[in-house]
């Protein structure tokens, strides 16, 4: 087990040297005008690609433990695009088993710890599966290093798949109990499936749940017998039931946010028949044109060692066992019938990526899964091998390689040709011949002394070089003083103490990450009525007063061109040298106000709401004009995310406080003590009806989809850990292995 730590520390020994993240963030300290807020001596070279880790999960993972610190459960996040609804949005793995560090640990050393954790984990869970398959410990071993080192665990640990990859061989593992008539297991595998399911990528749970109802039919296919299969599905279909209960507590919310999301208004194109194809032999070929030649290289490189495998499993299959040979079988015919799927549906996929169904990347998400197994069967075959065999074997090894191995490269190379450079592409081919110089050495090291351990150990081996080649750990580590680094720039913008608006490219600054409330949201939390607000803003920038934006990030090109209507009322606060003004707009409206005057609608018309026009008020009572004294309100205690307190001047008369906060399902408010409904106002803002002389309003976020979600949630896992008990109690010590 001690050498299943072994690649995580590996990867992760600049972090733990030297502190720092395991990540790159140059994309977004490359943003222009943003240059203070590079660390002194800094050296980033302009137009560096923008990291969908940095704009999007680092200030995700920084909200878990800023609601740690403030002994809040992390449900609303206050500081993007007037809130979100933080714990719907499930990719923000606020209950993933993963997450557990960032609650505990400060956010860099939580995230080495993290990234640890589930490069253990899926080592372990592969060790363990592949030793309940019979496999010897140096072949086990084997699978486990092999699926360690896959592109979505060890290339991507920070992205939402990640933590929902390593619990997939444990799926596997009770799904072959089920086959062999054990239906009492299902409990088992319904809390792995949970596991998976709580690491923010519902397409993965959805996408394993397919995978296994198409393992169990299909080996009964292949095995030609109809034994246990329906039992076996009934059991899935239970297990699938009980995770979904499971997860209620996160899927309730989420089911609640996605009613509030717009629908996607482009979708994109299909993606060409080749791409796809070399999608499926090298399985996450698909991000390379995104993330460069780098990324091309890695992928290429990684696909290459699954057709040496295989083409070497295609030179025993026949004198493999013949229960091992049917499992095994299966699962390739399995992961290839899944992989095939975006050849001829990738269009319809695309078109889906508003609804949590399995998209492309998720149908290659079981080829580690595969390689891992098929790797430790095809040496175990290889090694039981006489010295006849092993001849014939090398042969057939020789042709079967230049097929898969040499089309492998020819598909990928035709993909990528225009997107990658022709230097990247002979560089990964060089590479590859290496490796399979490096892996025919070793089966003729094997030819010699047939050895598991020598076997498992050094093709353990060439994986995990393979794998440190391709990935480049050291490229993907920041200093700690790199990390979001605390310079003037961004102590200016925390100090003004307001909400941030202005400039564009502050619609791609996580400055959340900061602790620092903005009006846009970078991590692309869209909601249909902010989504309709922001679009009238574009147009009409002075509408952004509307949402307490007291602080503006401008350029020179900003004041002069779409925020040229606000000058007269816009106090300059600091210039910085990049060119970056930093403004107070004098007429913006505070976070909390009274108003006694509105227009009542039935929807929100983004079209016909102005600053200086009667608020919409949807569900009020308030006349269109009013002329009387305003009371003056206080937030009583701004620093919390899913309460908020208002203090309302004495002797104020009848009206509606606004709070200029997101309007969402689940808030609720009392108006001294006494149940008052949550109004919409100006189609974005919450509004609360108070009486004459009302003193005290309090919002409380805690939705009926949470609190309904939870009991089910406890109840599913109290029963399922009980049935699971009894499970073991009656099985002795253990159930008999596969």
């Amino acid at each position: 087990m001690a050498l299943l730590c072994v690649a995580p520390l590996i990867l992760l020994f600049p972090a733990l040297s030297k502190g720092g993240a395991p990540a790159s963030f140059e994309g977004l300290l490359s943003q222009a005008p943003w240059q203070e807020a590079r660390p002194a001596g800094a050296v980033i070279a302009d137009g560096a690609a923008e990291s969908s880790l940095v704009l999007r999960y680092y200030p995700w993972y920084a909200r878990l433990g800023q609601s740690a610190r403030a002994q809040e459960l992390p449900l609303w996040n206050p500081l993007e695009g007037f809130g979100a609804p933080f714990l719907a949005l499930w990719r923000t793995r606020a209950l993933s088993p993963f997450s557990i560090p960032f609650y505990l640990m400060p956010l860099n050393a939580a995230l080495t710890a993290s990234i640890f954790l589930k490069l253990l984990v899926a080592g372990i869970c592969a060790y363990a599966v592949a030793r309940r398959f019979n496999y010897e410990p140096p072949l086990a071993l084997l699978a486990g290093v092999v699926f360690q080192f896959s592109a979505p665990l060890f290339a991507q640990p920070l992205e939402p798949l990640a933590d929902a990859l390593p619990w997939f061989p444990l799926l596997l593992g009770w799904a072959y109990r089920l086959l062999l008539g054990d239906f009492r297991v299902w409990p088992m595998l319904a809390l792995v499936m949970a596991l998976a399911g709580l690491g923010g990528s519902p397409e993965a749970m959805v996408a394993g749940m397919a995978f296994l109802l198409l393992v169990l039919s299909v080996y009964r296919l292949r095995d030609r017998r109809l034994k246990h299969l329906f039992g076996a599905h009934a059991a899935l279909f239970a297990a699938i039931a009980g995770c979904l209960a499971v997860v209620a507590v996160q899927l309730f919310p989420y089911i609640e946010y996605k009613a509030q999301h717009p629908a996607a208004l482009d979708k994109p194109g299909t993606t060409p028949v080749w791409t796809e194809l070399s999608h499926l032999v090298y399985p996450v070929l698909q991000a390379a044109p995104e993330g460069g030649a780098s990324r091309a290289a890695l992928y290429m490189h990684v696909g290459g060692l699954f057709l040496l495998i295989l083409a070497l499993w295609f030179s025993v299959r026949r004198l493999a066992g013949k229960n091992r040979r049917r499992r095994l079988e299966g699962l390739l015919l399995n992961t290839l019938a899944f992989g095939a799927v975006p050849l001829f549906l990738g269009g319809l996929l695309e078109q889906t990526r508003e609804w949590p169904w399995p998209q492309t990347e998720h149908f290659y998400l079981f080829w580690p899964l595969t390689l891992s197994f098929l790797a430790a069967s095809t040496s175990e075959e290889w090694l039981d091998l006489d010295i006849d065999g092993c001849k014939a074997a090398l042969r057939r090894f020789v042709l079967w390689a230049a097929v898969l191995w040499g089309g492998g490269l020819l598909a990928a190379g035709i993909a990528l040709r225009g997107q990658v450079p022709g230097r990247v592409l002979l560089h990964c081919a060089l590479a590859e011949a290496g490796l399979a110089l490096l892996f025919t050495l070793l089966l003729l090291v094997t030819l010699l002394r047939p050895r598991r351990r020598i076997m498992g150990y050094g093709l353990a081996v060439i994986a995990a070089v393979s794998g440190l080649w391709a990935y480049g750990p050291a490229r993907a580590w920041t200093s700690a003083d790199e990390v979001f680094p605390e310079t003037s720039f961004i102590t200016r913008l925390r100090d003004a103490q307001d909400r941030v608006a202005g400039s564009e490219a502050l619609r791609r600054w996580p400055l959340a990450a900061h602790g620092i409330a903005q009006a846009y949201n970078p991590s692309g939390v869209t909601l249909q009525r902010y989504e309709k607000f922001i679009k009238r803003a574009a147009a009409d920038p002075s509408l952004m007063r509307l949402g307490a934006a007291g602080s503006l990030l401008l350029t020179r090109q900003d004041i002069q061109g779409q925020f040229a209507v606000l000058r007269p009322t816009l106090n300059i606060l600091e210039v910085f040298p990049s060119g970056a003004i930093l403004l107070k707009d004098l007429d913006s409206r505070p976070r909390a106000r009274m108003i006694y005057a509105g227009r009542k609608v039935d929807q929100f018309d983004p079209e016909t709401l102005r600053l200086d026009g009667p608020p919409q008020i949807e569900g009020g009572t308030l006349p269109e004009k009013d002329d009387g004294p305003v009371a003056d309100v206080t937030i009583a205690e701004p620093g919390e995310s899913n309460r908020v307190v208002v203090h309302i001047a004495e002797g104020t008369r009848p009206g509606v406080l606004v709070l200029a906060d997101l309007w969402y399902p689940g808030w609720e408010a009392t108006v001294d003590g006494n149940p008052a409904p949550v109004l919409a106002v100006d189609g974005v803002f919450r509004g609360v009806e108070v009486g004459q002389g009302a003193r005290e309003v309090v919002f409380q976020y805690y939705p009926a989809s949470l609190r309904v979600g939870a009991v089910v949630s406890l109840a599913a896992l109290a029963v399922l850990l009980l049935l699971a008990l009894l499970y073991r109690r009656q099985s002795g010590t253990g159930a008999a292995r596969v």
